[in-house]
Order: C-alpha cells, then structure tokens, then sequence
C-alpha cells in the first residue's frame, strides 16, 4: 500500500476526555504519537460549539467535582460541587496545557478510514493524497455520534427532535412535548420543559430509580464511594443500596411513578433530585411506551393518547466506530470483543480509550486505560516478561471484564460497575511493576505488532490474518 511515511508513532483518534488522557500520558511515557481530531476545537462532547458537542444550556455533572477530575489534575475547588458543561470545558483546555499537549493535537483533521497494513495501520485522513501509516491505533472518538430512534408506528406531523440536538429550553416553549427516555438527559429535558412548555409528559419502557445529587447533605457519589471501600458481596451490596434507596427517597409509586422491576445495581443511574417531586406537583404527566403516532396524536400501550407539537427522543446512542470496519470491535450483539473495552484480543497494536459507560468518572477509567496500554507498549518495545504475560491475557477478550449483571438492554452494551472495573484496571497495573511507570528509551523503536507477546499465548490461539 502506498502510505504517507513509515513511523513509529501511535495515532490517537479524537481530543474529548479520554483522547487527552491518552496523549498525557503517552507524552510523558516517552511514547510518540499524532492525535488527530475532526473538529476545530478540543473538549468532544463537552464542546457545544463543534458539532460533536451533546450538551445543552442546562448540563451540569451527574458526578461530583472531587470525584470526577482527572486524580493527577483535579477540578478547581473554586468551581462548585456540580460544575457546569462551560467549566469542564474550560478545565479540560487547563489540563491540556498544563500537561504540554494542546500543540500535539491537529485540529480539523478527520479520519475517513483505517485499514490494516503490515506491522500497522493505514490511515486516510480528508483531504491528503496519501494515507498515513502508524505502528498502533488508540480509538478514543467516543460513542455520541449517531443517535439511537425507535421505530414506531405511524406518522407524527409535528416536530422530532433527538436529545443530541437539544440547546436550549428555547426549543420547548409554549409547546406540548413528550421526552421519550427517563435517562439523565431524558430526564434534564423534561425538568427544563416544566418552566416554559405548555404541557409535558414523560415515556417511560421502564420503572427505573431517580438518584438524588445529594445525601446527608453530601454528594451522593462521595456516600458511595465511602461505602465501597467496606468489603461485601456484590448481590448484597446490591440489596443493600436498593433498600437504602428506598429509605431515603421513597418508593417511585408514592411519586406516581412506576415501580422497577430490578435493583438499583442492575441499570446505569438516573441522577434527578428534583424529577419525582415535579411529578407529584402534577407537571409532568408520566406515560409508558409509545404504541403509534397518528397526525399529533401520541398513543401509548395502556391505551391513553395525548396531542403533541414535539416529541424529543432521549434513547441514546448506537454504538459504531465510523472510519473502522466495527467486526474488529464489536460481536454481532453489538457487545464489544476487547479484554477490557480496551485491548484486541488478537491484535497487539489496536486499543479503545472510553468506549465504556460506568457509574462514576468516565476520566478517571480513560486514564487508568491509557496508563495500562502505555505499560502494556513499553513492555512489548522491551521485549519484558510482563507484555508475553498480559498478552496471554488479554486474548481472553471480553468475558473476563468485572461488567456486574444488568439488564439486557441496547443502553448496558457499555456498561460497567465503576468501582469493580477500576479496581481490575488498578491490578494490571499493579502487576506490570516497573513496566507501569517506565518509558520509552528514546530511539527504541515500538515492537512490531502481533509477534512478541503472541509467543505467550496457548496453543489453541491463532491470530487472525491483516
């Protein structure tokens, strides 16, 4: 294939949260790389200006300041408990130049296509003749770009609108409007709806629980981080918080809400304080699932239909890694294939940075991931005894990932349990020793790809042609 140069680096695709966690830290592991963002401007979905931006006038953190920012830079304690989208922003810019990498970063360059190539990957970047070669590949895009709609019966001839095109409460005034998803967005939309909207109603598939931001007039993640550290079983520790839960806030029923069906462990949170409340004030009507349209009537499965002028489905996102053949990446349920939602089982130049949902610092996690594939680079650039060891490993692939039981739905493909997950993280790295602090000799070349650590693994593995 004819390529742009021949270079030891690593790409890094995408300059959010988790592409500048990963050049931090390959900048001072000595490991060189390009990070190559499509947008004029850093900060991904945090971004309102660019169009990878998702956040609205009224998006806050759904996780607290001193659990949230990166542990080597945290948040300034000047901002307040549950900073805005603007301040994150601003923190992630501070936390780029603070670490020296905002000059390492090339705006406006889009990635139209990676394919294999020998020892490598090949990658078409819009606008050049030829395409680049790297020595390994970091996705680190995210997983907010192509919005997830139901299909349902039916035409509606009013408005359509999905939560990553939602701005401003702008949008809704002096409007019927039905939000589709009782997520965190979901669930930000309807309470701004209350103030300006004629009417507002909110679909639910399911009963889920309505975490509040605060508990014992602290952040609720700092409760529960505390109460994390006790040692117990999950299925217990799982009892125990719905109880709790129950003790605090009250059963959903007593709010007009529908009751889950699960326990509080088996769903990604929805943190809302005030939803339940404006729903037992009577300003917001609570329905199930959406049966048909007709014209600007909304029918629902128990029978009950409204008249809507909008309708803002808050149902996420598909899952898909535009510029990469997604067979690479993730099983035909749309489940990822990586050890980890980071490491290839079968190739050892092709990592994932943030491609996980968890409840609790998505940054923090893209950090920790990013310090396991630096350790994991430099040991294979070694030849060390720890990549022949985690090469083993990491051809497992997912099934050995700490995940927690959830319930099966599009929504937990991703999902994690934050604390059991980062503690595995913090045990590989543990296990790399001296690999996990060391760098790169300067003018070492990285290890070809798909050699060394594939020494190590059983017999009964074959790695998959390029």
């Amino acid at each position: 294939m004819d390529v742009k140069s021949n270079t030891d680096k690593v790409c890094i695709i995408g300059a959010g949260s988790s592409g500048l966690a990963a050049a931090k830290t390959f900048h001072e592991r000595g490991i060189p790389f390009d990070c190559l963002e499509r947008e004029p401007d850093i900060g991904g979905l945090w971004n309102e200006a660019t169009g990878t931006g998702v956040v609205y006038d009224t998006t806050y953190l759904v996780s607290s300041r001193k659990y949230t920012g990166f542990e080597d830079y945290p948040l300034p304690e000047e901002y307040p408990i549950y900073p805005s989208h603007r301040e994150t922003l601003a923190y992630l810019r501070a936390y780029a130049a603070n670490f020296g990498i905002l000059d390492k970063i090339e705006l406006s360059t889009v990635v139209e296509r990676v394919e294999r190539a020998q020892d490598g990957w090949s990658v078409q970047v819009a606008g050049e003749e030829r395409p680049r070669f790297y020595r390994a590949l970091v996705i680190a895009n995210g997983h907010h770009h192509v919005p997830r709609t139901p299909k349902i019966p039916g035409t509606f001839t009013g408005e359509v609108l999905h939560s990553r095109d939602y701005r401003s409460v702008k949008q809704l005034a002096d409007k019927r409007v039905v939000v589709v998803g009782a997520g965190n967005s979901g669930c930000d939309i309807v309470v701004d709806a209350t103030s300006v909207a004629q009417r507002i109603y909110l679909s639910m598939r399911r009963g889920t629980y309505f975490v509040p931001k605060f508990m014992f007039g602290r952040p609720t993640d700092g409760v529960i981080n505390f109460c994390e550290k006790i040692p117990m079983p999950r299925g217990l520790r799982n009892r125990l918080y719905t109880l709790f839960h129950k003790i605090m806030v009250g059963r959903n029923e007593r709010y007009g809400l529908p009751e889950p069906e699960h326990r509080i462990m088996d769903t990604h949170p929805t943190m809302t304080t005030v939803l339940p409340q404006l729903v037992a004030h009577g300003r917001i009507g609570v329905k199930p699932d959406i049966a048909e349209f007709a014209g600007r009537k909304v029918r629902f499965t128990d029978g009950s239909e409204v008249e809507a002028d909008l309708v803002v489905f808050a149902t996420g996102y598909e899952v898909s890694i535009p510029f990469l053949d997604n067979d690479l990446l993730f099983g035909p349920d749309g489940r990822p294939l990586l050890y980890l939602n980071v490491f290839h089982p079968e190739l050892d130049d092709l990592f994932a940075v943030g491609l996980i949902q968890a409840n609790g610092s998505i940054w923090r996690l893209a950090d920790d991931q990013s310090q396991l594939v630096a350790s994991y680079l430099v040991a294979l650039a070694e030849r060390h005894e720890r990549a022949t060891w985690f090469g083993a490993l990491k051809s497992q692939g997912h099934e050995t990932m700490e995940q927690g039981s959830y319930v099966k739905t599009d929504r937990h493909r991703l999902e994690a349990n934050y604390y059991a997950y980062r503690r595995q993280l913090k045990r590989h790295l543990r296990r790399f020793g001296p690999m996990a602090k060391a760098a790169l000799k300067s003018g070492r070349p990285m290890a070809p790809p798909s050699r060394f650590a594939a020494s190590a693994r059983p017999k009964s593995f074959s790695t998959r042609a390029p």
